[in-house]
């Protein structure tokens, strides 16, 4: 089957989406599809540029593709008669963001307008996709091989794209309230210079540049992989996600505990508070309390990475079921 798989993209800005995206794609061709990557440009600001991302899609054409899959907004409004969807999500900003601070929109009757209209054409383009017994298809990892059990270091890993929803920042401040010496090591590219900037603030008010190292890069996988082998946890943290989050997923086959927090959302699934790692209110003392918790005991923290560990594999996440529930006829 020639296989489309349809996302968006903001050019050189990289997160789990980007990362499922491409994985899909090579496992599809693994399992003998032809599948090719259409990553389509994305724009949100100002609001109005939103409408004419909607329409470029709506006027596109994919001649000579057998089936689409699509991801996210608004790459899911491509036309074509036999189009899937695994939805990472919608525009979250008008849905579940709206009303908090990672709205993104000011409340102005154009942004307003640009709302009802994103809303509007969801419930009417979101029916052309293939009606099927829909379940929710959790995302395996691409490869694991070269995640390992390390050493228990003594610093907290944060993974991931730096963005002000991802909430590295609220680490940042937790650092201190800490009563030990743990550490924090944050990786990932900023998405914008405000975030970069907010941290660096926080690192120099509060005299934290020799317990806090930010690495604001895209690292490779070889890179990643070591840190969460040698560290004592990992922290991830973002606003209500809707996943458990490749970084959970990547902490717990290195054999480490997660530190997440009572509004991350779908990474409850997997962070149980004791169990798989600690789950905190999402203010500064109590996410250093739980640093603290990791680094008073090395053994329960090793102890419950393992649980971790044994969870996912308990899960039975694999990418043959994954293709062939999105292949299916």
């Amino acid at each position: 089957m020639k296989i489309l798989v349809a996302n968006n993209c903001v050019p050189f800005v990289r997160g789990g989406a980007e990362h499922l995206a491409e994985a899909l794609t090579e496992k599809l061709n693994e399992f003998g599809h032809q599948a090719m990557l259409v990553r389509i440009p994305f724009r949100w600001e100002p609001p109005a540029k939103i409408l004419e991302s909607m329409l470029a899609c709506r006027l596109m054409r994919t001649p000579n593709v057998d089936r689409i899959i699509a991801f996210k907004f608004p790459a899911y409004y491509l036309p074509h008669d036999n189009k899937f969807l695994w939805l990472v999500h919608q525009f979250r900003q008008v849905y579940d963001l709206w009303g908090t601070p990672y709205q993104g929109m000011v409340e102005t009757p154009e942004n307003l307008a640009v709302r009802r209209s994103i809303i509007e054409a969801d419930n009417t383009y979101l029916r052309e996709a293939r009606q099927i017994p829909s379940e929710v298809l959790y995302p395996p990892l691409l490869e694991t091989k070269h995640f390992r059990f390390g050493e228990t270091g003594n610093y907290i890993f944060c993974a991931g794209r730096i963005t002000s929803s991802k909430r590295q920042y609220l680490l940042v401040e937790a650092m201190q309230h800490t009563r030990t010496n743990v550490r924090l090591v944050i990786a990932g590219k900023s998405e914008d210079t405000a975030d970069a900037q907010q941290i660096a603030k926080l690192i120099a008010q509060h005299n934290l540049a020799g317990r806090v190292t930010v690495i604001d890069r895209f690292i490779s996988e070889e890179e990643k992989a070591a840190y969460f082998a040698d560290a004592l946890g990992a922290a991830y943290i973002p606003f209500d996600e809707d996943s458990y989050g490749y970084v959970t997923m990547e902490a717990f086959y290195s054999g480490k505990p997660v530190i997440t927090t009572t509004d991350s959302g779908g990474i409850l699934q997997v962070v149980r508070d004791g169990e798989t790692g600690y789950v905190a209110e999402p203010k500064p003392a109590a996410l250093a309390a739980a640093m603290d918790r990791l680094f008073d005991d090395p053994a329960k923290a090793r102890n419950l990475g393992r649980a971790g560990y044994d969870l996912i594999q308990n899960m039975g996440l694999t990418w043959e079921h994954v293709v062939s529930t999105l292949t299916a006829a």
